[in-house]
């Protein structure tokens, strides 16, 4: 292993396939253990005539860069890529950490009886109850869904602060569970790219923001799509753009965000840390603390100096860049 590639040799062996998506399949490997990534790990194999994503290693190297503290916190968030899985010259997969079972659903399978355990995407938050219990899946209370809101915020903004983008944030790449913190982790980050490098990324069908270039602004409207579907009511609520639908469950100040969220002006739309803090004042009174003053710094990052509180509007607003 050299500058985070594994060679497909080394992995010890594959286990049995436990996923398959378009792009790839993923198996257990049980015989490959990191330094610094204890736990299960499993490997992500692109498929014949399915190119990677771009920047693989850059993404293996942040979090490498990361302190202890912060690479903990990533590792609850989002299951990261760990290193790059090459065979020769060509790059074959991603080794990722198993995603913990909390985030699955042991469900009885309608009409069938078999049961199954399967993944719990936040695309069931965005069907109706009725629809959700007919295929196993829970039906979170509104306040339920405040705090899934929430987290998901927070690992947006965690993304965001060191100068990354989703691109294709959509309702099948984050999970959730209704016990436990965070109530969301991301998946398929091997498609997250470093800030200003152009890089193939897509748009889910129903996903697309007002503009062409996929941006933290574009994440940010995907949030704000998520979040008005996850608190919408009635039919159709997985392709709604239509912020009125979740004015049942927004206060006045919540409901002002969702609307500047969906703005089709980038610049003017809210950002991860404005929801996060927003839905924290919501489920518990209080505001989210000031950020450390002590710079983010990771490999391929910029660093900044944290947050602070504009003495006139209370908003929380990025430092500076650092050095």
């Amino acid at each position: 292993m050299a500058d985070g590639i594994l060679d497909r040799d080394g992995l010890g062996g594959l286990g049995p396939q436990i996923g398959e998506g378009g792009q790839a399949r993923v198996f257990h490997a049980p015989g490959l253990t990191l330094p610094d990534a204890p736990g299960p790990l499993v490997v992500k194999e692109y498929k014949p005539g399915c190119a990677p994503p771009a920047g693989l290693r850059r993404l293996v190297a942040f979090r490498a860069g990361l302190d202890p503290d912060r690479r903990d916190r990533l590792d609850q968030l989002a299951a990261w890529p760990l290193r790059v899985v090459r065979d020769g010259d060509r790059t074959v997969g991603v080794v990722l950490p198993l995603i913990p079972d909390t985030f699955f659903q042991d469900r009885v399978l309608p009409g069938t009886g078999r049961r199954d355990l399967a993944p719990r995407e936040v695309q069931n938050l965005l069907i109706p109850p009725a629809r959700a219990r007919q295929v196993g899946m829970p039906t979170p209370t509104v306040e339920q869904r405040l705090v899934i809101c929430r987290d998901f915020a927070a690992a947006l903004h965690f993304v965001h602060q060191h100068q990354l983008v989703v691109g294709d944030l959509n309702a099948r790449n984050a999970l959730f569970r209704t016990t436990g913190r965070p109530a969301v982790i991301l998946v398929d980050c091997d498609a997250i790219r470093v800030r200003g490098r152009v890089a193939s990324q897509l748009n889910a069908p129903d996903w697309e923001p007002p503009e062409a270039q996929l941006t933290q602004s574009s994440d940010c409207y995907k949030f704000g799509l998520f979040v008005l579907r996850c608190l919408s009511t009635g039919e159709q609520r997985s392709t709604t753009r239509d912020p009125d639908r979740a004015d049942a469950a927004l206060d006045e100040e919540g409901r002002r965000l969702l609307r500047a969220t969906l703005r089709a002006v980038p610049a003017e739309r809210p950002t991860a840390w404005d929801w996060g803090s927003y839905l924290q004042f919501r489920l518990t009174g209080r505001r989210l603390p000031p950020r450390p003053a002590s710079p983010v710094r990771a490999t391929g990052t910029v660093a900044t100096t944290g947050w602070v509180r504009d003495p006139v509007t209370g908003r929380w607003t990025p430092g500076r860049a650092g050095p």
